[in-house]
């Protein structure tokens, strides 16, 4: 068999009872369309050659299948197709049944170093594999860091000599023939060493995902950086191509040569009219909506080189098309908001004035700048809460965030008290936080320090207020151990509407749970 990779599962939205997933395989450049064999009750498309990489010198050629199932309509179906002979498993819930979902970050290390501070790698995917086959689940969120690029800095040579240059220099220097080589081919064999680890890949082939990027898998802190690094020809150079990778195995898009015209090739779930990005949104899950916003591709610093702007996450333009598509979410009882960054969590600006105090600083402080509470970002994060709960009032929609980047499992609620936010349960979101399902938590120094802050309520605006939990251990706030997150609906009849979210903790032997309940339906007038 010539598979290098795959069966890679993604999901692409349901239309009238039609659940459609795609997978995503790699075969040697010379081979032939891979084969393809589907049971009853599902159709498949024609293979797509998606893209040939390298995409400079090409060894191997990327493939799509596109595969549509008809929803029972009252029990879950579990579907095995084949391609190329490997086979990939997984199941279509109900028709009206929310899905049972998991959701992982960080997958991968940022320092060679890190790997010294684990016994298995993958113990965290090998867990998820054990529960997933006693209880199968429909959909995987991958939430950030599918891959670490962090080991640019040291094997390609190119980035090596750049990155040991002066800022100045840096700024200045050309992005070479022999650097967008190097990237293009590094970026190739990173997904394709990552993912065909065994304990990932079987997860990978068995749910169907849904990803979205965070820096990790451009460069750690990316749209961060002074504009000094942000707009040198390197740094844009390095983030083309990690967003040409992206497209290519996390979004599983037609990707055409750099120096050729763009595929306007776009995910089926895609919000429409905005600027750039990724941004994505899928509704008619059973009760629940999904949307994921893209916190990288639009991310950018101050700016004084025309055109100047001011920092920002998303640009108004993708806000506003992320608004009228979330205006127009109706008769969901949740929103599941996928933010790779927390939007509630500790003041890290109390902690970025301690940086110098803190062992191991030096992990933690792109995740400080790259904060939702940075100043820099506090007002865009107050429109995006403020629209969130309105929403939530409007449509009678628990909103709920989940996120990752922080490399500690924690929970926080934002509360509003405001007369339009009635006590319905509409004015409480939930924001979640698991992370990372390899990477290892910060140094026991810096999480105790993140701790201490934890108890401190912040004041969001007037009658709005964001408060930490005590999952932890012994009224912890924090939970230092690598860790995934299960988040599953109600199953019974009772009508409840609830959902269950299931932190499973290395060295724990129960989960941490935390209940999400509806909002309390309307009396009629």
């Amino acid at each position: 068999m010539s598979l290098l990779l795959g069966p890679i599962l993604q999901f692409r939205g349901i239309n009238s009872n039609v659940y459609n997933v795609s997978a995503l395989v790699v075969l040697p450049l010379g081979a032939t369309s891979p084969s393809v064999k589907v049971p009853g009750g599902v159709t498949a498309g024609k293979p797509l050659a998606t893209a040939d990489i390298p995409l400079l010198n090409p060894q191997y050629r990327v493939w799509r299948v596109d595969f549509k199932a008809l929803q029972d309509q009252a029990v879950a179906t579990t579907y095995t197709i084949k391609i190329e002979g490997a086979e990939a498993n997984f199941v279509v819930p109900a028709e009206g049944q929310s899905p049972r979902m998991a959701y992982v970050s960080c997958n991968g290390f940022s320092d060679p170093r890190d790997m010294e501070k684990v016994d298995r790698n993958n113990e965290r995917w090998e867990h998820m594999w054990g529960v997933h086959q006693s209880k199968p689940y429909h959909l995987l969120l991958m939430g950030g860091d599918q891959v670490y690029s962090d080991d640019m800095r040291s094997s390609v040579s190119s980035m090596k000599t750049w990155f040991a240059k002066p800022f100045a220099d840096r700024q200045k220097a050309v992005y070479s023939k022999v650097i967008e080589a190097d990237l293009d081919k590094f970026f190739a064999r990173l997904y394709l060493e990552r993912w065909k680890q065994p304990e990932v890949a079987k997860l990978l082939s068995a749910v169907p995902t849904v990803m979205m990027w965070d820096d990790h898998d451009i460069i750690d802190g990316w749209g961060s950086y002074d504009e000094i690094l942000h707009s040198s020809p390197v740094f844009q150079g390095l983030f083309a191509t990690a967003k040409r990778y992206f497209r290519i195995f996390q979004q599983q898009l037609i990707q055409t040569h750099p120096h050729l015209k763009p595929s306007a090739d776009t995910h089926p779930c895609a919000i429409p009219d905005t600027a750039d990005g990724f941004h994505l949104g899928f509704t008619g899950l059973g009760e629940l909506a999904l949307l994921v916003p893209d916190l990288r591709s639009e991310r950018a610093p101050d700016l004084t080189t025309p055109p100047a702007r001011q920092t920002r996450i998303i640009s108004p333009v993708s806000w506003d098309a992320i608004y009228a598509w979330l205006g127009k979410v109706k008769a969901h009882k949740h929103l599941l908001l996928m933010s790779s960054i927390p939007v509630g969590y500790l003041d890290l600006q109390a902690a970025e004035k301690a940086l110098d105090l803190i062992s191991g600083q030096q992990e933690l402080e792109d995740d400080l700048r790259d904060h939702w509470r940075s100043l820099p970002h506090r007002d865009e994060r107050k429109r995006l809460i403020m629209r969130l709960l309105d929403f939530a009032h409007a449509e009678s929609c628990k909103v709920t965030l989940v996120s990752g980047d922080v490399h500690v499992a924690g929970a926080c609620v934002i509360e509003s008290t405001l007369s339009r936010h009635r006590n319905d349960g509409s004015g409480l979101i939930y924001q979640l936080i698991s992370t990372g399902v390899v990477h290892p938590a910060p140094p026991v120094l810096a999480v105790q320090f993140l701790e201490s802050i934890g108890k401190h309520q912040e004041q969001i605006d007037y009658g709005i207020t964001a408060t930490l939990l005590p999952i932890g251990a012994r009224g912890r706030y924090l939970i230092a151990a690598r860790n995934w997150l299960a988040i599953e609906p109600d199953e019974d009849s009772t009508g409840k509407s609830r959902l269950w979210a299931n932190w499973h903790v290395e060295g724990l032997k129960h989960c941490v749970t935390q209940v999400i309940d509806p909002v309390k339906p309307r009396a009629e007038p």
